[in-house]
């Protein structure tokens, strides 16, 4: 099995259906596979500060980095310009799926403190 399809497992078939993930690919570089890439609908920010009541698509990728933890990067793109929506790094396996979940949020803030 390669990085993509471990982390695919680990994140679990409920949270990537919760997130409306579609477009699941490998995340390369250099020839070689260090994640896992998807398309999700998220709520944006607008530019009050208050999220959009209609999500966007973004784009999500989790790279396995070289400590054995994952790096979550999720951007979108906004007219002209790559917005970044959230970015964490040194997440190990276990909350790999809690922070994905927490990501599917209607708040004053990106994640979800209730499932933090």
């Amino acid at each position: 099995m390669n990085v993509a399809d471990i982390t695919r497992q680990q994140i679990g078939a409920n949270i990537l259906m919760s997130l409306g993930a579609h477009e699941l690919g490998a995340l390369t570089q250099e020839g070689r596979t260090i994640g896992l890439t998807f398309k999700a609908r998220i709520l944006p920010f607008t530019k009050s500060g208050k999220r959009s009541p209609r999500p966007r698509i973004m784009r999500v990728m989790i790279e396995l980095n070289e400590l054995d933890y994952y790096d979550i990067h999720v951007i979108y793109a906004a007219r002209t310009e790559i917005t970044t929506h959230y970015e964490t790094q040194n997440i190990d396996a276990q909350q790999l799926p809690k922070i994905l979940f927490a990501l599917d949020y209607d708040g004053s803030e990106v994640l979800n403190p209730r499932i933090l």
